[in-house]
């Protein structure tokens, strides 16, 4: 009886087990539109089309151990507003100016969705596009953690 206890505590210890998972939501509705388990030390790209340059832009990104999201470089083809400062780390590659950060690890980032931005997120080699989204919503991409057992049931990492 006494080993049938642990065993159950055991399994309730694992099915509760939190899992961090990388999550797009839909501000508007609330909606997740993507979600992956992750682990610390993965990274993702959030790509767009600067605004007033009309150049490609690519921030990469990597999940902390304290489950944020820590910004790591990014790379541009020319300086515009609202781009990195030239300060230090930096070098040219192929053409595009990679700049290293040293930003603080951030709980999410959130974005307004512009078809002329052409806004994308790469994952593990896969990509989400955001310009089938309405002009104007709100995009907030962060890490959450979930309950193991949600992720076995609902196969929630695997959208």
């Amino acid at each position: 009886m006494k080993w049938g206890c642990l065993l159950f505590i055991f399994f309730l210890a694992i099915l509760f087990y939190p899992v961090p998972t990388l999550e797009v939501r839909n501000e508007k509705d609330g909606r997740v539109i993507f979600s992956k388990k992750v682990s610390p030390g993965e990274g993702f790209e959030f790509f767009y089309i600067h605004s007033v340059d009309k150049t490609p832009v690519t921030g990469y990104f990597i999940i902390t151990s304290g489950k944020k999201i820590k910004p790591v470089e990014t790379r541009f083809e020319s300086y515009g507003p609202g781009l990195p400062s030239v300060e230090k780390d930096v070098t040219v590659e192929g053409g595009k100016i990679k700049v290293k950060t040293d930003a603080l690890e951030m709980e999410y980032f959130s974005f307004f969705v512009s078809p002329m931005t052409q806004q994308a997120m790469i994952f593990r080699g896969e990509r989400l596009e955001f310009s089938s989204f309405k002009e104007g919503e709100v995009m907030t991409i962060g890490v959450k953690s979930y309950p193991l057992f949600r992720e076995v049931i609902f196969r929630h990492g695997n959208r």
